[in-house]
């Protein structure tokens, strides 16, 4: 593949850019060449996208399709993408179930169908999402009741609206205010 090096940045005939480092010319070799490899262009770009992946990784965890677009972001060769992800993958770093998990519980406040939606975008699989929202109905109950108490006083229709725009389904709600009638 036909190469130009400016300063830090490599230029690839298709108009992408790749941020070089010290330790990236030294181990490719790259002072004063022109041309490329195909295995040594696949060798540099995955070493690229791989510390770019550390680098995000360091800051917070990503579902693997998330960190997937991020990297396409960066440089668009999906082949080696994918061979970066499933490396992070196989090291523990990528665990989309429990990265589901997490999410669901820091975001107690949204119902079922709006997390299952946001983890339907986010690439997992029809049963990781029914094991980890719908395995836990009491919860939602209760995280009803508690945001129908913080809604306060505002009309019943407005704190349904609301509640629904959170993902809870209308069900699911007229359970939780009729439990909170059933305690006064």
């Amino acid at each position: 593949m036909k190469i130009s090096i400016k300063g830090n940045k490599l230029f690839l005939e298709d108009g992408q850019v790749i941020f070089l480092t010290k330790e990236m010319y030294s181990k490719f070799s790259l002072n004063n060449k022109d041309n490329l490899s195909e295995q040594e262009f696949y060798s540099l770009v995955y070493y690229r996208l791989k510390l770019s992946a550390y680098n995000m990784l360091l800051k917070r965890d990503y579902f693997k399709k998330e960190l997937s677009n991020k990297l396409k972001e960066k440089l668009n060769f999906p082949d080696i993408i994918e061979d970066v992800i499933e490396y992070f993958s196989d090291k523990g770093y990528l665990n989309d179930f429990e990265k589901a998990q997490s999410y669901a519980k820091l975001h107690s406040n949204y119902g079922k169908n709006k997390l299952s939606y946001f983890f339907q975008q986010m690439g997992l699989d029809r049963e990781s999402i029914h094991d980890i929202l719908y395995n836990n109905e009491e919860n939602e109950i209760e995280n009803i009741k508690n945001l129908w108490l913080k809604l306060g006083n505002k009309e019943y229709n407005k704190k349904v609206a609301s509640l629904m725009r959170k993902g809870f389904t209308y069900g699911d709600i007229k359970k939780a205010i009729s439990s909170l009638d059933k305690e006064e």
